[in-house]
C-alpha cells in the first residue's frame, strides 16, 4: 500500500544510460522487423517470378496439351477449292447520288427544351 503523501515529484530522474539502453533496444527491434519484412517481400517476388516462368513455359511450348480431334466423317463430294470461282461484286456509280446530296438545300434544325422553371426555355439551333 502506498502512503497518502506520495508524489511523482519525489521520484528521482533515471540516469541517461537507461534512456540510451531503451533507445538501442527499440531501434534494434525496428531494424529486425524491417529485415523480416524485406525478406518476406523478396520471397514473394521470387515466388511470383517462378510462377510466371512456369506459366510462360507451359503456354509457349508448341503442342502443349493440344491434341487434334479425330476425324469421324467427311462430307461426300465436297468441291475442290481450286474449282470455286469468286466474282467481285459489280460496283455502282454513286456520283449521281452524291451530287444530289451536295446541292440539296441545308435545313436548319431547332431543338426546344423545356426546363422545370417555366421562365427558362433552351433553344438549340443546329446547321
Amino acid at each position: 500500500m502506498m502512503p497518502d503523501d506520495f508524489s511523482l515529484r519525489d521520484l528521482s530522474e533515471p540516469p541517461e544510460a537507461s534512456y540510451e539502453a531503451v533507445r538501442r533496444r527499440v531501434m534494434g527491434e525496428i531494424r529486425r522487423q524491417k529485415r523480416v519484412r524485406n525478406a518476406m517481400r523478396m520471397l514473394a517476388v521470387a515466388a511470383a517470378c517462378v510462377v510466371l516462368a512456369v506459366a510462360g513455359l507451359l503456354v509457349l511450348r508448341p503442342g502443349a496439351g493440344a491434341v487434334a480431334p479425330p476425324i469421324l466423317a467427311r462430307a461426300p463430294g465436297a468441291p475442290e477449292l481450286a474449282s470455286i470461282v469468286h466474282r467481285a461484286p459489280a460496283q455502282r456509280r454513286r456520283t449521281l447520288s452524291l451530287m444530289a446530296h451536295a446541292h440539296a438545300p441545308k435545313q436548319e434544325l431547332v431543338v426546344r427544351m423545356q426546363t422545370d422553371d417555366p421562365s427558362v426555355v433552351i433553344i438549340w439551333m443546329v446547321d
